[in-house]
């Protein structure tokens, strides 16, 4: 029996990316998720319904907006067989298949220029209190790791105020922590700028899950998550205010951006982690790398990723002396490193799937928030 592609009505192909399509729209809907740039908004009012292309080019944005309708998704990247189900679509997905999340929305504009100006002048500082040149790169970072604080406090209502206050935290503070790298500072000021833009909201994500693992004890019972020395919200019971930045629900945004099983995600990391017993030069290794590592892919072919190559290279070398001391004579150090570069591949993995899904709320103008610098929020959520 014939079947219909359900974004054309043309003959299908088989089933893409969890929708039955054709393999035009199939095509079309890949080159939308790889692409960087967001797409124009319909000029007929969100109305069109023609894409077969036949006798005028169809719209990318209605097209766009009909291929999610459908249940297609970046992570369906094998074709599925097709079962005599009704396919999902993006609202029945969310749990409200009344609500439309496509409706206009005022948009919000953040300007983050007084950020990158406090950033630059704690670069040209450097680092703030002088280091033994004796140390290795590493043990000299470990010095730019906050402690945890022991004041901290839950949040019952998180708000855009409270999202400033992380980024700052967050930017500043790595700007802080690579001011303690010998050869980070040896770039030119412009390429320093380049990478802490890439890099800050990347480098906190193990520190807050330590420092979570050491509000939980190491049992995510408490369904709790730290996020600033100041505060950390419950997942039961901080409520969530995301009308500033998105034109649906904070349920809607957190399935639509990091799935349903968040809470699941959070726990399994918290739990590696913490059964780790990070030392602090660990510590410090394990966010480095995943930092150079995360900004050669994203610079790929450029010199900014030579660059990082070049330092997880010194990381190397400096995790290397420091297990192999005769003080600590660790010979199964292999097995430890394996394992703590398995749990920074996971965190690039959901890094990855967190871009395709931020593009394509972009495309649908369910993110509303725009940055005067949008580079530094590549891959934050935003």
């Amino acid at each position: 029996m014939q079947k219909y592609c359900e974004i054309c009505k043309l003959p299908a192909h088989g089933s893409h990316f969890g929708a039955v399509t054709c393999r035009a729209c199939a095509a079309f809907f890949r080159r939308a998720i790889l692409a960087k740039r967001i797409r124009k908004s319909c000029k007929l009012n969100n109305d069109c319904s023609d894409f077969r292309g036949i006798k005028i080019p169809p719209c990318k944005s209605c097209r766009m907006r009909k291929c999610v309708q459908a249940g297609m998704s970046s992570d369906n990247l094998q074709i599925r067989k097709l079962e005599n189900n009704i396919p999902q679509t993006f609202e029945v997905c969310l749990g409200h298949p009344s609500i439309s999340l496509l409706s206009k929305s005022r948009r919000t504009f953040v300007d983050v220029n007084y950020l990158i100006k406090q950033g630059l002048e704690i670069l040209k500082l450097g680092s703030p209190s002088p280091l033994h040149p004796r140390q290795s790169q590493l043990e000299k970072m470990t010095f730019a790791i906050s402690k945890p604080s022991t004041t901290s406090k839950k949040l019952s209502h998180l708000k855009k105020n409270h999202y400033t206050q992380i980024w700052e935290s967050d930017f500043l503070s790595a700007a802080k922590f690579l001011t303690h790298f010998d050869s980070f500072m040896e770039l030119p000021p412009g390429m320093q700028m380049q990478l802490l833009q890439a890099i800050w909201h990347i480098l906190p994500k193990i520190l807050k899950v330590v420092k979570t693992a050491n509000l939980c004890h190491g049992k995510w019972e408490k369904r709790v998550f730290h996020l600033h020395e100041d505060f950390y919200v419950d997942l039961d019971d901080t409520k969530f205010d995301v009308s500033w930045m998105a034109s649906c629900s904070y349920e809607q945004f957190r399935c639509l951006l990091f799935g349903e099983d968040v809470s699941t995600q959070i726990e399994e990391g918290v739990n590696a982690i913490y059964k780790l017993n990070l030392s602090e030069i660990e510590l410090t290794f394990m966010m480095s790398q995943l930092c150079f590592e995360y900004a050669s892919k994203r610079f790929l072919g450029t010199e900014i990723a030579e660059v990082c190559e070049k330092f997880q290279g010194i990381l190397a070398e400096d995790i290397h002396e420091y297990y192999t001391k005769e003080s600590r004579n660790d010979n199964n150090y292999a097995g430890r490193l394996a394992k703590i570069l398995r749990v920074n591949q996971e965190i690039q993995r959901i890094i990855r799937r967190l871009r395709d899904k931020t593009h394509v709320a972009r495309t649908l103008d369910i993110l509303t928030v725009d940055f005067s610098h949008p580079e530094m929020f590549m891959d934050s959520g935003c």
